[in-house]
């Protein structure tokens, strides 16, 4: 096997991991914040390990300027809690479409605040994709409460994509995301003394799997991915998420996607791939 298609089976492989986390949440009937805690909780000590062989313990301890990485592990602990609330409280096919809006919102950011080309593509993609968003919730997102979460959590979707990008401008990307990753942890703690839940062996056991697979060994197949592809190819695979977490919903939930669904999906994919290649 070439290096090329190694990297795209790991980047394939990573994007089916994380297309199967909305049921890992529902499946663990943890409140969002307690299962996002846990989830980082059991993944640290694999990305930390991770994060100091790619990049040193003086390397990853460099923390000036730490403002963008606080606020990048800020804005993913509160888009993972405001993503796991939604696919318990409306389909996995709207929540997870909606919330792929966020790279677009990334780009827009980007392109606004940090003196990027704006493009015709990015324009474009960026109207796309709001389009899609109205279309999946058929222009009522205000009376689907879970879809409404899935708007919030693409909104902090795309702040985590911005910020990130400042932090990566000073530190190494594995870096930033072992501390985001420790962020997050302690942002999410309150979760396990203001939420109703009790200690269960199966949420654990499928918090601790979530934690080791979908987060410490999809980051790895990632970042080992991106050694051998290019990032506009990888960009562009990302929303391969949507298209596993919807086939995983219908075999496992018995979700349906409506043709609202399915139509705003596509037109949401169809903006981020225009908004990268643009």
């Amino acid at each position: 096997m070439n290096k090329e298609k190694k990297g795209l089976f790991e980047m394939i492989g990573a994007t089916f991991i994380w297309g199967s986390t909305p049921l890992m949440s529902i499946y663990s009937s943890l409140p969002s914040g307690v299962f996002v805690f846990f989830r980082v909780l059991f993944a640290f000590p694999f990305i930390l390990y991770f994060a100091i062989r790619r990049s040193g313990i003086r390397e990853f301890l460099k923390l000036r300027p730490f403002w963008p990485l606080l606020i990048s592990g800020i804005a993913l602990g509160v888009n993972w809690v405001f993503f796991f609330l939604a696919v318990n409280m409306t389909k996995v096919s709207t929540a997870v479409s909606i919330y792929y809006a966020g790279p677009v919102i990334s780009i827009l950011l980007t392109a606004l605040f940090l003196k990027e080309k704006i493009t015709k593509w990015i324009v474009l993609g960026g109207a796309l994709a709001f389009l899609g968003v109205i279309v999946s919730v058929k222009g009522e997102i205000t009376a689907d409460f879970g879809a409404l979460m899935a708007l919030l959590a693409a909104v902090s979707y795309g702040l985590l994509g911005f910020f990130s990008k400042i932090a990566t401008l000073h530190h190494r990307a594995v870096s930033v995301t072992a501390w985001q990753i420790v962020i997050s942890m302690f942002i999410t703690a309150p979760c396990l003394f203001f939420s109703e839940w009790s200690f269960s062996f199966w949420a654990l056991f499928i918090a601790f799997i979530t934690g080791i697979v979908h987060t410490a060994f999809a980051l790895f197949l990632w970042y080992d991915a991106l050694n051998y592809i290019k990032v506009s190819i990888a960009s562009v695979l990302q929303y391969l998420d949507i298209v596993f977490a919807v086939i995983l919903a219908f075999l496992f939930l018995h979700q349906i996607p409506d043709v609202w669904q399915i139509m705003g999906a596509v037109l949401i994919i169809l903006g981020g791939i225009i908004s990268v290649k643009g």
